[in-house]
């Protein structure tokens, strides 16, 4: 059976997840389930990242006693959101979990026992929000452009990784695309910055951090938690590495494509065999952020819309790797036209027809009709193409397009009125509605699971409103 391991980052457990968060979730599910239908043994995993000094900073300002107690409390939020998005995890990892430390020590032991980490000083400027150090070069006006904020200038004794010496491998590694670097612009922009910019060794301790895994060979340090969380992906799902699929966004980028292939190559384990980083969202026009006040938690968002409506506009308008906005009142109008208007109307009226001319009963409507005006061959094709190269937007373009053509199809043959072709019309509209719901399983399941039951058979109940209108 073919494996497929797909990964999300490890979110940072400092805060609430909120919809940035939950996106590239239900990306990654919708791609578990799509390889699940296919017959493949699948592995997702996801998880939090627990360790750092900006896990320190928030347990302080929360009333904390100690991290590890605000950990405990904030993993709850995490792991609560992925039920409510009825997202298909297969692990969900922690940094704190014990077996991590373990492998993420041994792990590191290993690359010094190899000569590939040695003891320095560095004197650098740290981004507290980053968690890392930050390049003069990269500021402007002197603030980190990602947080706006003045990083700290920082000098202590560190252990370092050689990453200077890894400039021409990647290089290859990408150029060949023997790691697969998406979309095209994020490629470009790695390639660019392995091409102008010489690569320094790089800290991978900390000295005044004193929540993170300790380093084995010198406890006064611990492990720098960019590098604690990069191993996840390894110490998690060793027995199906190499990953097929990091999804990440392009924020991390640098991080999954330059120091995260060097510590694999270095230690002898090959790299992930493709990285894809979406985009940011802003919302109604403006970048989401504490300062402007306009973060949009996932708990609010699945209270106020529901799951399913949340993991339909997330993918519904805005192609997978590009920036996009969450508008609300394109929301609605979404909501409006697709689902209620398109779908539930559809699910409606075909619901209606069969329960009233035929008592509901599917047994007495012909179930052999041919669907070949619906090109639904070349539309399977097209779908899968769509969601090989992540084009959800497309492959719900696709699903949707048929539920279109059916509406048309029932205007154009008038199948409302009884003569001898409504079975024939009413046995194509069911089993496009069946293809309809088997293509939007992966995306919206809740709805997928009704209308299965609404069409299954044998006998057809009363239709009742998937999406009112709103």
């Amino acid at each position: 059976m073919k494996k497929f391991y797909l990964s999300t980052p490890i979110y940072y457990a400092n805060d609430k997840p909120h919809i940035g968060t939950v996106y590239t979730s239900i990306a990654a599910d919708i791609l578990a389930r799509w390889h699940r239908q296919r017959g493949e043994k699948v592995y997702f995993q996801t998880g939090v990242d627990e360790h750092g000094a900006k896990m320190v900073k928030a347990a302080q300002m929360a009333g904390f006693d100690s991290p590890k107690a605000f950990c405990e409390h904030q993993v709850v939020f995490f792991q609560r959101v992925l039920r409510q998005l009825d997202i298909t995890e297969d692990y969900f990892i922690r940094t704190t979990n014990p077996d991590h430390e373990r492998f993420v020590q041994q792990f590191l032991t290993e690359l010094k026992n190899k000569g590939e980490i040695y003891k320095g000083t560095y004197r650098g400027l740290y981004c507290l929000g980053c968690e890392e150090f930050k390049d003069p070069s990269e500021l402007v006006n002197g603030l980190c452009p990602l947080h706006q904020s003045k990083p700290e200038e920082i000098t202590e004794e560190n252990y370092f990784f050689r990453l200077s010496h890894y400039q021409d491998k990647l290089l290859r590694l990408i150029e060949s695309d023997k790691m697969l670097v998406e979309p095209k612009e994020r490629r470009n922009e790695i390639l660019s910055f392995l091409k102008t910019q010489k690569l320094k060794d790089i800290s991978i301790s900390r000295e005044k951090v004193i929540w993170g895994i300790p380093l084995p060979w010198d406890k006064k340090q611990t492990v720098y938690c960019w590098v604690d969380a990069l191993l996840n992906y390894l110490s998690g799902g060793l027995e199906f590495w190499p990953c097929d699929l990091h999804l990440i966004g392009k924020d991390i980028l640098k991080f999954h494509t330059v120091l995260w292939p060097a510590l694999l190559l270095a230690n002898g384990y090959p790299p992930p065999k493709r990285v894809f980083a979406h985009g940011f969202f802003t919302l109604e026009g403006k970048k989401i952020s504490k300062t402007y006040g306009n973060i949009i938690y996932a708990e609010e968002a699945i209270q106020r819309y529901g799951s399913d409506v949340v993991r339909f506009y997330l993918f519904r308008t805005i192609p997978f790797g590009q920036d996009g906005d969450f508008s609300e009142e394109n929301l609605k109008a979404r909501y409006n036209a697709d689902l209620a208007n398109g779908l539930g109307n559809l699910v409606q009226r075909v619901s209606h027809l069969v329960a009233k001319e035929h008592q509901g009963r599917l047994s007495q409507i012909k179930t052999t009709a041919s669907l070949r005006e619906f090109e639904l061959p070349k539309i399977r094709k097209q779908y899968q193409q769509a969601l090989e190269a992540l084009r959800f937007d497309q492959a719900l373009d696709l699903v949707f397009g048929l539920v279109e053509k059916a509406n048309q199809y029932i205007e154009k043959y008038r199948v409302w009125q009884k003569d001898q072709n409504q079975p024939i019309h009413l046995a194509k509209l069911v089993q496009l509605l069946k293809e309809v719901g088997e293509g939007l399983a992966i995306f919206m399941p809740q709805t997928a699971a009704k209308m299965e039951k609404q069409f299954q058979g044998p006998k057809i109940p009363p239709p009742t409103p998937l999406f009112p209108r709103r």
